[in-house]
């Protein structure tokens, strides 16, 4: 039985330990509360800002036929060179080097695709501006139009809104390769009819410094309104679309597409051209809206369906049959008719509720001359930047401003020692027509939208005036 005096010593331990936990407690409190001295350690760096490198752009080359070889009936073959215009902001010298072409059966004999590449100036923090297209007019028995095309940048994926493979129709998808390293392609097809199951349309080789031809029909044929998704791995390739056509003996034109703007939301299509609509219009016959009359391709890449909103306002501020709506089911290409306009220039603007990618088409007649066209949408252009107008008749620079509450742009183009100011108004507009072929700088184009036609009297094209790729921004390097 534990004494008082027992207990009274086990009491004092217990109150002791207590109080000893207290006081730990109050010390460990204390040391949070107290203010402490900061001290920090910044590791070393430094800023790397990239230097600007050479500029590259790859012409599409020249215009291709088919079954013109009897030793190589489903061979390609150049009749013709084009011509190419290139110019830069700098005066730097340009050079030139041609890419051989794999499946064209008459070799360079008649042109080939051409690189361009624009040296950095030395000493320079901004690469030069550098500006190339090209243009051909095709006058043969069973091959004739215009073919204009913009030189590009090659890239890792592309979008080709363009072309069919019914009957009396020609698609060639050109895959050019300016790099030194191969670049493997994989092409995704849709129709108007869905995803098209194509085996040869994944893996295809372009060696470095080749072109490559794929004749549409191979992988998808009776297709009346494909969209093509160029996707390369290893190097990158410059994918443009060729498409003629022939009804009965009779060519029906031809036409070299770029490849149009990345899926977005709201598209713009600038410098759409009409002509002669209406004696198109009376050589339909009764089934129909016909495909040589104007309408809009549009393609949903995603998985659920987009409600589509499509704009056509003239280039003197007048709209024509603005509103055009339409549900599109992903995966699947729809074209929108744009059924009330009249002759005249366009910017179309799709709207869209998901992204999608798209590209107008019109054709001109001029007795018994046939010709039709596409237009592609763009990327917002740069404040400063060089165009390339190739020979053709009635060639237009076309800019278009989408912004509804933006001031009026004042651009500012350079011809012949010149200046020509054009303003573009907000949600608006304005084209500037062109008498030379040549190379012009243009400035203040900032967040607009711009493309070139060439339209003659049954003769029509376009291409786009894309910005380059961004530059790397600075990083900061933090040694090991």
């Amino acid at each position: 039985m534990p004494t008082r005096r027992g207990i009274a010593r086990e009491s004092a331990r217990a109150i002791a330990g207590v109080a000893g936990i207290g006081v730990a407690a109050l010390a460990i409190a204390g040391a949070t509360w107290l203010p402490l001295h900061g001290f920090t350690v910044t590791p070393p760096s430094s800023t790397v800002v990239p230097v600007p490198t050479a500029q590259e752009r790859t012409c599409p080359g020249p215009l291709l036929t088919l079954a013109s070889n009897s030793a190589a009936a489903t061979g390609a073959a150049a009749f013709a060179p084009p011509t190419v215009v290139y110019g830069t902001n700098t005066g730097a010298d340009v050079r030139t080097r041609s890419l051989k072409p794999v499946d064209d059966t008459q070799g360079e004999s008649n042109g080939t695709p051409v690189t361009l590449t624009v040296p950095a100036p030395s000493a320079s923090s901004a690469p030069p501006l550098v500006g190339a297209a090209q243009s051909q007019q095709a006058a043969l028995e069973d091959f004739a139009g215009l073919a204009a095309a913009s030189c590009d940048e090659a890239r890792p994926d592309s979008w080709l809104v363009a072309g069919a493979t019914t009957l009396g129709e020609t698609s060639l998808v050109l895959l050019s390769n300016p790099s030194s390293v191969q670049a493997t392609v994989d092409l995704s097809i849709y129709s108007e009819t869905g995803t098209v199951t194509a085996p040869g349309a994944t893996g295809i080789v372009v060696a470095p410094g080749t072109q490559r031809v794929i004749p549409l029909a191979g992988l998808a044929p009776s297709v009346a309104a494909p969209v093509v998704h160029v996707v390369s791995r290893g190097g990158r390739v410059v994918a443009s679309l060729q498409q003629s056509d022939i009804v009965g003996i009779d060519p029906h034109g031809v036409e070299l597409v770029g490849a149009t703007a990345a899926p977005a939301a709201h598209q713009v299509i600038p410098g759409m051209v009409i002509r002669s609509l209406a004696a198109i219009q009376s050589a339909q016959g009764g089934e129909g809206y016909g495909s040589d009359l104007p309408a809009v391709r549009v393609f949903v890449p995603g998985t659920q369906a987009a409600t589509v909103r499509v704009g056509a306002l003239g280039e003197k501020g007048t709209a024509m049959g603005n509103s055009y709506s339409a549900t599109v089911k992903p995966g699947i290409v729809t074209e929108i008719p744009l059924d009330h306009l009249s002759d005249g220039n366009y910017t179309v603007t799709i709207d869209s509720t998901q992204p999608i990618v798209a590209a107008a088409r019109t054709s001109t007649v001029s007795g018994k001359a046939f010709d039709f066209g596409w237009f592609v949408a763009t990327e917002q252009a740069d404040d400063s930047f060089v165009a390339a107008v190739p020979p053709g008749p009635g060639a237009v620079l076309h800019f278009a401003n989408s912004g509804e509450d933006g001031p009026t742009v004042t651009v500012k183009v350079a011809v012949k020692g010149a200046t020509k100011t054009l303003a573009v108004p907000s949600g608006g507009s304005a084209g500037l027509t062109i008498l030379q072929p040549g190379t012009y700088t243009v400035t203040g184009a900032k967040g607009l939208y711009v493309s070139t036609s060439l339209i003659g009297k049954g003769l029509v094209s376009s291409f786009p005036v894309s910005p380059p790729s961004p530059l790397a921004s600075p990083i900061e390097v933090y040694p090991k």
